[in-house]
């Protein structure tokens, strides 16, 4: 596989990656914002009112999937990422033109929220369906990835709200999220192909053969571009005459699996474990107002997810995955415990502890999920099975943040039963995934699928599965 084909299947994703990119920065407002009481539009109303602004992102966020449900099915993937960079320019524009109020930021947030569950799902769906089975777990979990970036944009930015510097963090997002916007619009416009499976399933056979070429970077159909046409033909031949319903047809396991590998997703990085993080960064480098925590545990995280990037199609989705989820859970429940037991911890000593922490949780808990999002499903089921995954994941994050959004976490006393709420489901979820949980490494969208759905009379035996 040379280097351009990898990046001729990464450039069709180019304007939904940008999307999350910058809905990142609404996701790093929500659960990773230390100077949230600092900034100027929160001061004067009711904590109350604050969180339903975060949260406000989060539900529009699932709306937003829905509809994408309904849109992926009949709009080419071009049309979609013109409206989700649309709708995330908007945002855009109304941060940078009242930064300062509640009622502004709020429907930025909302616009901001439905363009990232739209793009979330078309992007999960279109690079499932055009990235080559040997790159889809390194690509798709690289498009989670940049949300992280996004987050740390956020975290960089967000000390500007203590700071002598007059300039709102909201007005300054804002303008980046213009320039990313127009960037993505621009460049994407002359990338973008269509998915193969989308127009076989609207009788566009030949088109599909010729999207097939162009992502493969082929002259003229070869023997692989049409095994693989003849592949998804048949993939999607099989699913047609299957059922709509997300839980018949064996689809009820990965709709299982998969949401409980997003709650062990959001069990190791969400507000409450990373304000306690924050809290403990902050005081390791002796810094009492002005917070660049965000900024230091972010960059931790994406430097060490780069060097793990890889492994999830070499070393395979399901150890990679396990094995994250349990030791990230492990290293969280023996803090937990420590806080538990004393009443004065040695900040060296949680900073060690939590610095192996994220060496664990950035092997794969967090990146994992979405990659079996893009694969894991039936074509006639896969966008409403994703709604319904991205719905549980965003309930999980709201319904953290709502309990802790007013506690203290200047007080260490509150820290080991946050931990050890986190830590120990999570231990439990990588137990499950390890005993239930299929390997799809390398396999074909096809074969995926069917790992997952385990009915021969649908898709096969197993044992033809991987031969």
């Amino acid at each position: 596989m040379s280097q351009k084909n990898k990046m001729q299947q990464t450039n069709t994703l180019l304007g939904g990656i940008m999307t999350l990119l910058l809905g990142g920065t609404f996701v790093g407002s929500s659960i990773f914002n230390i100077h949230l009481c600092n900034q100027t539009w929160t001061l004067n109303y009711s904590s109350s009112m604050v969180l339903t602004v975060i949260c406000l992102f989060h539900v529009a966020a699932v709306l937003g999937s829905f509809l994408g449900v309904y849109l992926v099915e009949r709009i080419e993937k071009l049309i979609l990422s013109r409206i989700y960079l649309f709708l995330m320019g908007v945002a855009s524009i109304l941060k940078v033109i009242v930064p300062t109020s509640m009622y502004g930021i709020m429907f930025s947030r909302i616009i901001a929220g439905f363009a990232y569950g739209l793009a979330y799902l078309v992007v999960l769906i279109h690079g499932g369906e055009v990235v080559v089975k040997e790159l889809r777990g390194t690509t798709i979990a690289f498009v989670n990835y940049v949300v992280f970036l996004g987050i740390l944009v956020h975290a960089a930015v967000s000390p500007v709200a203590i700071s002598d510097y007059t300039g709102e963090p909201s007005r300054i997002l804002g303008i980046a999220g213009i320039m990313f916007s127009l960037m993505a619009a621009l460049i994407g416009q002359f990338m973008s192909y269509e998915s193969p499976v989308f127009l076989i399933r609207k009788g566009r056979d030949a088109e599909a053969v010729r999207s097939l070429i162009k992502l493969r970077l082929e002259s003229t159909e070869t023997m692989t571009v049409q095994q693989e046409y003849i592949d998804l033909r048949r993939m999607v031949e099989e699913d047609e005459v299957s059922s709509w319903s997300i839980f018949s047809d064996g689809n009820w396991r990965p709709v299982v699996l998969i949401s409980l590998g997003k709650i062990a997703a959001v069990l190791s990085f969400n507000a409450a474990v990373n304000q306690v993080r924050m809290v403990v960064v902050d005081e390791l480098l002796g810094l009492d107002t002005f917070s660049v925590s965000g900024v230091v545990i972010i960059s931790i995280r994406i430097v060490l997810g780069v060097a793990f990037l890889f492994t999830i199609d070499r070393c395979g989705r399901k150890p990679t995955q396990t094995l994250s989820a349990f030791f990230s859970g492990f290293m969280l429940t023996t803090m937990g415990g420590i806080y538990m037991q004393l009443s004065c911890v040695s900040i060296p000593v949680a900073s060690g502890v939590f610095l192996v922490y994220e060496l664990a949780a950035s092997t794969g808990v967090y990146l994992v999920p979405d990659v079996h999002l893009s694969e894991g499903f039936s074509t006639k089921k896969k966008a409403l099975s994703i709604a319904v995954i991205q719905l549980v994941e965003h309930a999980a994050y709201i319904a953290i943040v709502s309990v802790t959004f007013t506690w203290n976490f200047a007080n260490p006393d509150i820290y080991g039963a946050i931990l050890l709420f986190c830590g120990i489901p999570l231990m439990v979820i990588a137990i499950l995934l390890h005993v239930f949980l299929p390997e799809t490494a390398k396999l074909t969208l096809r074969k995926s699928r069917a790992a997952f759905a385990r009915v021969d009379s649908l898709y096969g035996t197993n044992k033809e599965l991987y031969n």
